[in-house]
């Protein structure tokens, strides 16, 4: 199929489930909704027999044909997890975990759903046929959430996702899925959750940690990644922030800040695959205007600058920013509210070819989020409320969902509203996945770090203050030596 049918087969297949969901919208559940995450399943090709690690021991499965892999790992000891189709209010599975533990959960293509939890879990949603192949172009980017509430943090539990190439027979092929960023001086430690595994490493502010970790592999292959199971706990001192920089990143980027809307974000974004049409992009959405720059996290050198003007804002315009290959760690500041995506494209350098995959966005009560997505969008209510969808105004009911097309889009609502974008890029779902974000991942909220963006201020303040001292003890030594002479 050409990239403009398959863009099409997908947002007709949506449109149709979306009326379906609107003529036979169900009651509200009788369970009272406390921690509630909402996804869409694209169809894409299937998944194959895949190797895990369970407490050291090697276990083989086969996902059923037409199904997505939907993780779900516990923060707390007796979380209740039940997981339902949004469409027609059935319950597809349910279970009891404690800390720690996981389950695996399979959900059909083209299922809109719902994973209801007792407490905060963490939620992977994979998919496609080569998402776990331990071999060139797999893997799947995404931010992990912290087990208290939104993407800064000192306290990480989570499934890794894929990793990229793990077994590369150059460093320059493999890429992470776990990429540790220091907001501050801090220690880190990382364990498996058998204990048999673990590391700790040191970091001053803007400095990375990086890491292969045990996650699944295609049946047979050859995995390079460390761990003796498929659950980690990372820990630290310090606030950090913990992504995976897979091969083929569509992320929506969480400020620094908090939520998806503001003026500072790190943004990593890792393509080293000469392919056809294959660069790292960035998408920035403005909601004021003002200047943004990007800079290279490593030495702060200014990688491109943009302003954002008032018509800009009017005509929601967007700056799209390609990076080419490499490894394009970046930090971004703006002066006004922007949004942030990072993202590849294949086949072609254009808007129009970012994909494939999925990601996840929102907003708080009352807050506008605009954002750019290259096929199609999901936009859920987790709760009764007024929106107003590209300036007109609709009346949604809690678990309602309305699908939107290509482009850039503003979205604001009286309660929170998470969003899911989904670009199948050129050759439709061949790989990807994305962790599920709930409403206290979009409330969470942080003090700024001005700091990070201050070039060299960090190591020439304290070699500063060290030579003072050194040049004070000095002049005290001479002129004690003179006093007693």
């Amino acid at each position: 199929m050409m990239k403009s049918e398959v863009k099409l087969a997908v947002l007709l297949f949506s449109m149709i489930m979306a009326i379906a969901h609107l003529l036979t919208y169900p009651a509200a559940w009788a369970q009272p909704v406390q921690h509630v995450y909402y996804g869409y399943v694209p169809p894409s090709t299937d998944l194959p027999s895949l190797d895990e690690l369970v407490e050291g021991i090697k276990v083989n499965f086969t996902p059923p044909g037409g199904h997505a892999l939907l993780d779900v790992v516990a923060y707390r000891d007796g979380t209740r997890v039940e997981l339902y189709d949004v469409v027609s209010g059935l319950l597809l599975n349910s279970t009891l975990l404690n800390a720690m533990e996981k389950a695996t959960f399979y959900v059909p293509y083209g299922t809109y759903f719902k994973l209801v939890a007792s407490a905060r879990v963490g939620v992977l949603l994979t998919g496609g046929s080569s998402a776990y192949d331990p071999g060139y172009f797999s893997g799947v980017a995404t931010f992990y959430p912290s087990v208290e509430g939104g993407f800064r943090g000192k306290n990480f539990l989570f499934m890794p996702a894929p990793a990229t190439h793990q077994y590369g027979y150059t460093m320059d092929l493999v890429h992470r899925n776990l990429y540790v960023f220091a907001l501050e001086g801090t220690d880190v430690n990382l364990v498996d959750r058998v204990g048999r595994f673990s590391a700790s490493e040191s970091l001053k502010p803007r400095d990375v940690f990086g890491a292969v970790l045990q996650s699944r592999v295609n049946q047979g292959g050859v995995s390079a990644a460390v761990g003796y199971d498929a659950v980690f706990k990372l820990t630290t001192t310090g606030e950090v922030m913990v992504s995976s920089v897979a091969l083929g990143a569509l992320i929506y980027v969480p400020a620094l800040t908090g939520g998806y809307v503001g003026r500072s974000f790190w943004a990593p974004n890792h393509a080293t695959y000469r392919q056809t049409g294959r660069s790292a992009v960035l998408v920035i959405v403005p909601l004021e205007p003002g200047k943004v720059t990007v800079y290279r996290r490593d030495d702060m050198s200014v990688i491109a600058e943009h302003e954002f003007t008032e018509s800009d804002v009017a005509e929601r315009r967007y700056w799209y920013l390609s990076l080419g290959i490499g490894r394009f760690d970046t930090l971004i500041q703006s002066t006004g509210d922007i949004s942030v995506l990072i993202a590849q494209t294949l086949q072609e350098d254009s808007p129009d070819f970012i994909g494939d995959g999925i990601t996840f966005l929102g907003s708080r009560p009352n807050q506008e989020v605009r954002f750019f997505t290259p096929s199609m969008a999901v936009v859920f209510a987790p709760e009764d409320q007024t929106a107003w969808i590209n300036g007109q105004q609709k009346e949604l009911k809690r678990d309602q969902f309305i699908v939107l097309g290509s482009g850039v889009h503003s979205v604001k609502g009286t309660g929170h509203l998470i969003i899911q974008v989904i670009a199948p890029g050129a050759q439709g779902f061949q790989k990807w996945g994305h962790y599920l974000i709930e409403p206290a991942d979009v409330d969470a909220s942080y003090p700024d770090v001005p700091e990070l963006f201050q070039k060299g201020i960090p190591i020439l303040l304290y070699a500063g203050i060290g030579g003072l001292i050194v040049i004070a003890a000095a002049v005290a030594f001479i002129l004690l030596r003179r006093r007693k002479k």
